[in-house]
């Protein structure tokens, strides 16, 4: 059984590299034998990410990509290319986030600005879309390929806007549409490309713990039938699950890990 999560030489590129869950996925697929492109809009972030965590320079490479650019995914793919020949597993992980803010990021809905909207959209769905589009491509080329969208819990329920007041804590109508919509994405190319050897699957993080405390942490354990937040390997298992052979029939499945939050 334990060769069926076997990622031998598989050559992995996974956005928003140095990120929250980023660098624990990166340390899953590299102890499963991958070979892991780190993806992020620091080079330097990405390669300082390599050496900390003391990770084999000839297995694991930082590159400087703006999801929102296909000029820079290009870019992106003919570096990746040139090290390693191909692209097993693209993972889109970057997004817009509390973590990384746009200005007005914690407006409300009434008051919400275009210009963040469209910053939002820009990392978390044409990102997204951009990557699938310029990777996907090249995964043709070969002949086989597989694609995990990072998407949101809140992609499939609506926060719970009760649990945010006095907690300086936001969620943007934003990042709630965009989620939603990569899940769209991922069943819309999980069925186009599935006879073509290429699968495309979401894996759906409940909220993930960073730090928080007091009054939001708090409601959002009694809100959640496990009784508390996700640690950031808790995805670990979904990564490495969706990039094997032990999920080779699985298409178009949102794999969600929250803990039970979206049962209730």
């Amino acid at each position: 059984m334990k060769d069926l999560f076997d990622l031998q030489d598989k050559v992995i590129l996974i956005t928003g590299g140095t990120g929250l869950l980023g660098p624990e996925m990166a340390s899953a697929v590299l102890e499963k034998g991958a070979k892991v492109i780190l993806a992020d809009l620091s080079l330097e972030k990405a390669n300082d990410l390599i050496a900390e965590r003391g990770w084999d320079a000839t297995r694991a490479m930082g590159l400087k990509l703006d999801v929102s650019s296909k000029a820079s995914w290009a870019d992106a793919l003919e570096q990746i290319l040139d090290r390693f020949g191909r692209v097993d597993v693209l993972v889109n992980a970057a997004a817009s986030t509390n973590q990384s803010k746009t200005a007005n990021f914690e407006a409300g809905f009434e008051e919400f600005p275009e210009e963040d909207w469209d910053k939002i959209m820009d990392v978390n769905l044409k990102g997204v879309f951009l990557g699938c589009q310029v990777i996907g491509k090249q995964m043709l080329k070969q002949g086989a390929g597989n694609i995990i969208n990072v998407a949101s819990l809140y992609g499939i329920v609506s926060p719970n806007h009760r649990i945010y007041p006095g907690t300086g804590i936001f969620q943007p109508v934003a990042y709630s549409v965009s989620k939603n919509a990569v899940i769209a994405l991922t069943k819309y190319l999980a069925t186009l490309w599935a006879d073509k050897k290429i699968r495309v699957n979401a894996l759906t993080p409940g909220g993930v713990w960073n730090g928080h405390e007091g009054l939001f942490y708090e409601r959002y354990k009694q809100l959640n039938p496990s009784g508390d937040m996700a640690h950031k390997s808790d995805m670990n298992g979904g990564i490495v699950f969706l990039a094997s052979d032990a999920s080779k029939h699985i298409v178009g499945h949102n794999l969600i890990i929250d803990g039970g939050y979206s049962v209730w």
